[in-house]
C-alpha cells in the first residue's frame, strides 16, 4: 500500500504541477511572431521649391508668392507696350493686381510657366513675354528705398544668386509691391 500512496502522491503532485504550470501558462501573453520589416529612411518633406504660373493665378498672388520664395526680389509685371516706354525712359506703372494673368494677357498666348531659384533672371522675363505676352521685370529695392529693375551682369544670373546678393546688399526685405 505504501507503494500506491506514493505512487499517489507523486500524481498528485504531477497534477497540482501540471495544474501550476496551466495557470502560468494561462497568466503569461502569448508569444507572437513578428516578421522583421525594414523601413528606408526617407528626407522630410520639403516645400515646393518651385512657383507654377498660369493664367488662373492672379497677378497680386504671384507677386506675393515670388516676394516669399526671393524676399530681397520683386516682380514688376505689365502689358507688352510698356517695353516701348521704358525704353524711351517714361516710367510705367503695373497691371492690376487683383486681374488674373489670362485677363491681361496677349489674346493668342496662353500657358503654364514654372519658377525656380536656378533660372536665369532674362529667361523668366523672355518666358513671360513668350508665354502670355507680358512685360516681366525681377527688381530689388536698395536699402535707401531707391527700386532698381535688373539688367547687365543682374541679367545673366540666377534667381536664387542675385537674392542672395540682395540680401549681402542690404536690400529691402518682402517689398513685394
Amino acid at each position: 500500500m505504501a507503494t500506491t500512496t506514493t505512487k499517489k502522491a507523486t500524481t498528485a503532485k504531477k497534477t497540482t504541477t501540471e495544474k501550476n504550470t496551466a495557470k502560468k501558462a494561462s497568466t503569461k501573453p502569448a508569444i507572437k511572431k513578428t516578421a522583421t520589416v525594414t523601413v528606408k529612411k526617407t528626407a522630410p518633406a520639403v516645400k515646393s521649391t518651385e512657383i507654377s504660373v498660369n493664367g488662373n493665378k492672379k497677378v497680386g498672388t504671384l507677386m506675393k508668392e515670388f516676394n516669399k520664395k526671393f524676399p530681397y526680389l520683386r516682380l514688376k509685371i505689365c502689358y507688352s507696350y510698356a517695353r516701348q516706354a521704358v525704353a524711351k525712359g517714361e516710367s510705367i506703372t503695373g497691371i492690376d493686381v487683383d486681374k488674373t494673368l489670362a485677363s491681361v494677357r496677349r489674346a493668342d498666348s496662353g500657358g503654364d510657366i514654372s519658377i525656380s531659384g536656378n533660372k536665369k533672371i532674362k529667361s523668366l522675363e523672355k518666358e513671360f513675354d513668350t508665354v502670355f505676352g507680358l512685360y516681366v521685370q525681377v527688381c530689388h529695392t536698395a536699402k535707401d528705398g531707391h527700386r532698381y529693375y535688373t539688367s547687365g551682369y543682374a541679367d545673366e544670373m540666377t534667381l536664387a544668386a542675385f537674392n542672395k546678393q540682395c540680401e549681402s546688399d542690404g536690400c529691402k526685405k518682402g517689398v513685394w509691391k
